[in-house]
């Protein structure tokens, strides 16, 4: 694990937030308090970041990061792999802390407050890649994503990228998704900044059954 002076951790030259950085205390100080568990970054996401390293999507192609979160993931696709990025999340609380991850990183994303629900095929027409970490964590969520999935491949997308530790609902997601969409499940591991493992639905345009 690697700190900055500024009282960041860091990864692939990216620095991330933690509950106790003096920034994020002042966005909190200032009324911004999520409400949908997006209080930090969830460790998933820095198995997605080694994955699309390894994995980058073209550059200057559009990502979508739904369910955002604080957005280490959409700072790290615009600043490291040179994406345009939009960061989605339902709650509009934790945008400003995406943001922030852009601003300290001295990178640009764009962000909308949106419900997976509320994101439709014109908000996806144009995305090559959509990816979403630690998303499908109550049951109810898992038939509004496997929507948003069906409408993203309708839509153009390219490739989809959801991140679980492995939950139950997310399973479901996934049983679903490999069924119709020829989805499949990849598991991967990362050592840095923290030793993690996640399951990797990875859903691709050029690979649907139809």
């Amino acid at each position: 694990m690697s700190a900055s002076s500024a009282g960041y951790l860091q990864k692939h030259g990216i620095n991330i937030l933690t509950p106790d950085s003096p920034q994020a205390l002042a966005l909190e100080q200032k009324q911004f308090s999520p409400t949908i568990h997006g209080d930090k970054v969830w460790s998933s996401t820095y198995v997605v970041m080694d994955y699309l390293l390894e994995n980058p999507p073209p550059a200057h192609s559009q990502l979508m990061d739904v369910g955002c979160g604080w957005g280490l993931l959409s700072a790290f696709a615009a600043k490291a792999l040179d994406l345009n990025v939009i960061a989605v999340d339902a709650d509009p609380n934790v945008l400003p802390y995406a943001q922030l991850h852009a601003q300290i990183n001295h990178t640009e994303i764009h962000t909308q407050a949106l419900e997976f629900d509320d994101i439709n095929v014109q908000h996806l027409k144009g995305i090559h890649t959509l990816v979403g970490v630690d998303i499908c964590f109550w049951d109810k969520l898992q038939p509004s994503l496997y929507n948003l999935v069906e409408r993203a491949l309708e839509a153009g997308v390219d490739q989809i990228i959801l991140a679980d530790p492995g939950r139950g609902p997310f399973h479901d997601l996934s049983d679903r998704c490999k069924e119709h969409f020829n989805g499949r499940i990849e598991i991967h591991h990362c050592t840095i900044p923290v030793e993690e493992s996640a399951e990797l639905l990875i859903i691709e345009k050029d690979l649907l059954p139809y």
